[in-house]
């Protein structure tokens, strides 16, 4: 495809038409993102993941009903079945312990009472679960209990504990133990390879992987990924306002700030889960985009060297038509090449590809629509006297 460069298409003419749809697609965004707010992962809000192969076929309605009736509330199926590895699964619940707190404290009860009626073994110290919920951290002062008899302790007392010892903690006369639980992802593995009678599915399988993230731990994810995308974008315009001048890194920052809150407003709209990978997208558009911008401000920034007493509005238009076929290929490239993995993609690949088109479409038309209209505005306002214009037959611009 080409476009010739020896035209020059009066972009600006229909501004205002743009920046409304930008600036009304910029605050819809926003407040879809205060309200109803993104659709967090476990990255961000905490859960647990766990990847299951079923030896024969189950359908995800059937999943995820079994998942509600273990009482899982909002359980995420994705199919991620292949050649190589038919029947698979990858589950996520908002579970990060396999005990609630009623349960717990049910424990620690039956726990005094079995040591009380046994003095000899000792006092129950410190009892409580570890932030991952996958261990039961136990101090039992006096006695001389050994890891064995630890376990057996708790699993009298009604814990479902994994192996047949406890780990002891610190030094030996602190009496402190770390009893390994069966973790969410093993108790909802077991549910579902149950019986029907139980509410499983009656198919057996193999449990291929299973990871947790606790709460606090997504939250604190969560709060660094903001500050990731914050400091990229302060940082760019810096990097603007050193490399041209203070008249352009303005619409800079507007145009990338623009092209996040785009983003991540597609995401709330199409109730997209947004993780790490979708932040890493974000990050990516915002380095795409700032790159396009900078191509088109180094032209505007050469033609108007080149035509001083030019009004900047006939400087842009000069600019982008120069750079339209160039802005267009590459734009259309990397729309094409991530297409692939939209289309045939699975779960964090195919989110990461849209965040991309989305972004990248964005992106393009922000260098034009958004960057270049602010700062002419910023031109015309600070730098420049009002009736400054180009001379006759400077620009000869057609509509756009």
């Amino acid at each position: 495809m080409e476009i010739k460069t020896n035209r020059v298409y009066d972009f600006m003419s229909i501004r205002r038409y743009w920046i409304a749809f930008s600036l009304i697609m910029s605050v819809l965004s926003a407040i879809l993102i205060w309200k109803p707010g993104p659709r967090y992962g476990i990255d961000f809000m905490g859960g647990t993941e766990l990847t299951v192969q079923f030896n024969s076929a189950v359908s995800t309605d059937d999943i995820r009903q079994a998942l509600e009736r273990m009482g899982n509330e909002r359980p995420e199926v994705v199919p991620t079945a292949s050649a190589q590895r038919p029947n698979e699964f990858i589950i996520r619940v908002e579970k990060t312990s396999s005990l609630s707190n009623a349960e717990r404290d049910s424990i620690k009860r039956e726990t005094e009472r079995r040591l009380a009626a046994t003095p000899d073994r000792g006092s129950l110290g410190d009892f409580r679960l570890s932030p991952g919920g996958d261990h039961l951290i136990v101090q039992i002062n006096g006695g001389d209990m050994s890891g064995t008899d630890v376990a057996s302790l708790l699993r009298d007392a009604g814990a479902n504990v994994r192996g047949d010892t406890a780990i002891q903690m610190g030094a030996r006369d602190e009496h402190r133990w770390q009893v390994p639980l069966v973790g969410v992802g093993d108790r909802i593995f077991r549910q579902l390879t149950g019986s029907r009678d139980q509410g499983g599915l009656g198919v057996e399988g193999r449990l291929n992987a299973s990871v947790w993230v606790s709460p606090k731990a997504g939250k604190e994810l969560r709060d660094a990924a903001v500050r990731a995308v914050a400091y990229s974008i302060v940082f760019i315009m810096i990097f603007v306002a050193f490399r041209f001048d203070l008249r352009f890194a303005p619409g800079g920052v507007l145009a990338l700030t623009h092209d996040a809150l785009v983003t991540l407003g597609f995401f709330v709209v199409t109730r997209k889960e947004v993780t790490i990978s979708t932040v890493a997208a974000i990050l990516t558009v915002v380095g795409y985009s700032m790159n396009d911008t900078i191509i088109v401000y180094d032209r505007i920034r050469e033609n108007l060297a080149r035509r001083k007493n030019a009004r900047m509005l006939d400087v842009i238009n000069i600019s982008v038509s120069e750079m339209l076929s160039r802005t267009i290929l590459t734009s259309t490239t990397v729309v094409l090449s991530v297409a692939a993995f939209a289309i045939i993609g699975t779960g964090v690949i195919r989110d990461f590809a849209w965040a991309m088109i989305v972004g990248v479409v964005a992106g393009t038309y922000s260098s034009i629509y958004v960057a270049a209209p602010f700062t002419e505005w910023i031109d015309t306002r600070f730098f420049h006297t009002p009736d400054a214009a180009a001379p006759a037959g400077e620009t000869a611009s057609t509509s756009a």
